[in-house]
């Protein structure tokens, strides 16, 4: 390998170091980095795609886009004066900490055409490795840092969803249980509310939609802003206590919410009666309250009563609960709920929004101490959506 040239990256602080290799030096530790970085993607099919075209040209000796990779560990290098041989022996004798941070198909890709051009004459293979290729390497590179080069280099032909960019952000918190609720991702499986499981994205966007005191799905420069918000509560070690209070309070107005109806199942007589479709927002408590739109209408609610003044923090909504216990029985609530939510996915375009924006009036009415509606389900229902409604028309 050789270092072509190096350039600072002021924005995340890193060096970034351009190599040029041959495909056999990045082979030799290539197999083992291709897993390191849990935040890539999943390796996409080749077959019948552009990745089983490249993988023929690579063969034939083409030059693919330099692949982008990273090196954690502080103190390789020094920021004023970088040492090349230092750089370069860190690399071969550290690889399986490196981090792909662009390039992972390609990798993959590569490492097949290796596997195929083993089974040819050795001068035929011993010229495909001599091939070259080309490196970016960020030296020192912290983990906000891989963050926004991961988003803002996401521009290949197969998108991160918003799920995948949620979880990128937030990856430290995956394995965080909170008052015995588990947070699952879209990897494991369905979550099941009844077993104290939340959907991890859920759960995050409605952490997101409190920060940003808006129940509206986060797109694209959200999430790269919310990278330089995190940054700075990252200073302060704050930026995970919050997520587990927001979790913590909304996980108490769920468990009260569920006593409420005793977590009744909503029936073929109940939707008959209340006329709601047969294909309801949630059958009960848990699986309606466990959802991306209430969670997000929470969060947008909590913030904004935070920022008028209404509530001094999300520990106040505890102090509420046990009244809007003693003040509330049944489930025709739920019921009046249901028929709300069925009325707005008949008349609205964008039903998960709007579906958001009336659980934020639903939550704001019911805990604001100055509405006529307080800690009372039914009328919080009715006066959230009326100022849903009126927001709309």
């Amino acid at each position: 390998m050789k270092i072509m040239s190096k350039i600072y990256d002021q924005r995340i602080n890193s060096w970034n170091v351009y190599v040029e290799s041959s495909f056999g030096e990045y082979l030799q530790f290539a197999k083992k980095i291709i897993h390191n970085n849990d935040l890539q993607r999943k390796r996409v099919k080749t077959s019948k795609t552009i990745y089983s075209l490249l993988k023929s040209d690579l063969q034939q000796g083409c030059i693919m886009p330099p692949l982008v990779l990273a090196l954690t560990e502080i103190g390789v290098l020094d920021p004023q004066n970088p040492d090349e041989e230092k750089l370069l022996a860190y690399i071969n004798e550290n690889s399986e900490n490196v981090l792909i941070l662009d390039g992972l198909q390609r990798t993959y890709t590569l490492i097949d055409a290796d596997d195929e051009m083993k089974l040819k004459e050795q001068k035929e293979y011993e010229k495909f490795l001599n091939n070259k290729l080309r490196l970016e390497i960020y030296v020192e590179i912290n983990k906000f840092g891989i963050l926004y080069r991961m988003l803002t280099l996401n521009t290949g032909q197969t998108p991160m969803s918003a799920r995948h960019q949620l979880e990128m952000l937030y990856s430290n918190m995956l394995d965080t249980e909170i008052d015995g609720v588990r947070l699952i991702t879209d990897k494991e499986g369905k979550a099941d509310p009844d077993e104290n499981e939340f959907i991890f994205k859920n759960a995050i966007e409605g952490f997101n939609s409190y920060m940003n005191r808006n129940e509206l799905p986060l797109d694209r420069q959200d999430i790269l802003d919310n990278v330089k918000v995190l940054e700075h509560m990252a200073d302060e070690n704050i930026a995970e206590d919050l997520f587990k209070e927001f979790l913590e309070t909304y996980i108490k107005i769920f468990t009260t919410l569920r006593k409420i109806t005793e977590n009744h199942v909503v029936t073929e007589e109940d939707l008959q009666e209340y006329q709601i479709s047969e294909s309801p927002f949630g059958k009960k408590v848990s699986k309606i309250f466990s959802s991306s739109q209430a969670l997000t209408g929470f969060g947008a609610a909590a913030g904004k009563m935070k920022d008028l003044g209404i509530i001094r923090s999300l520990a106040d909504f505890a102090d509420m609960l046990e009244k809007l216990e003693e003040n509330n029985d049944g489930y025709a609530w739920m019921m009046e709920l249901l028929a709300k939510l069925d009325s707005i996915k008949s008349s609205s375009k964008k039903i998960g929004n709007a579906q958001r924006m009336f659980f934020q009036y639903f939550f704001r009415e019911l805990f604001n101490t100055e509405s006529d509606s307080y800690l009372n389900l039914e009328d919080a229902v009715q006066n959230g959506y009326n100022k849903y409604y009126s927001q709309v028309i």
